[in-house]
């Protein structure tokens, strides 16, 4: 059997460009990451120090207060994503088909259509384009 040297050359230069294409995203993660890691390290780090410096505190007070600092964690990680990603609609107002959602005005996040949702239940996709992330994030007039 003869092999064929264009398909295999073909088939060599395939495989050099996605060696390049991974290689490229697995820089821009880590650039990603390390950026990410400084920026909480210079906003949030104060958390991690409290607790360090008060862990007694943490200990004697019990399962409410580490329900409390829970909930003050997933609060900053939440702000860090929704500040350091510029995100357009903060995450908290964002919902996705399939999961429970009061009676509302849901924007479609991928054509702009305003989907009513006369009661409470199950968030449908768009009724236009059957996109699935859907946000209650009102426009603020400045």
């Amino acid at each position: 059997m003869k092999k064929d040297p264009i398909n295999e050359q073909n088939n060599t230069d395939l495989v050099e460009e996605a060696r390049q294409i991974l290689k490229g995203a697995k820089d821009w993660f880590l650039d990603d990451v390390s950026l990410m890691k400084a920026y909480w390290h210079d906003k949030m780090g104060y958390t991690e120090a409290w607790i360090d410096a008060n862990w007694h505190l943490v200990l004697e007070e019990g399962e409410e207060l580490t329900k409390e600092l829970d909930a003050k964690e997933d609060a900053a990680l939440l702000w860090l994503i929704n500040h350091a990603n510029n995100n357009p609609v903060p995450l908290e107002e964002c919902h996705v088909a399939g999961q429970e959602a009061k009676a509302g005005v849901y924007h479609c996040m991928a054509c702009g259509h305003d989907n009513i949702k006369a009661e409470d239940g199950t968030l449908e996709p768009c009724e236009v384009c059957h996109y699935g992330l859907m946000s209650t994030h009102q426009e603020k007039d400045d």
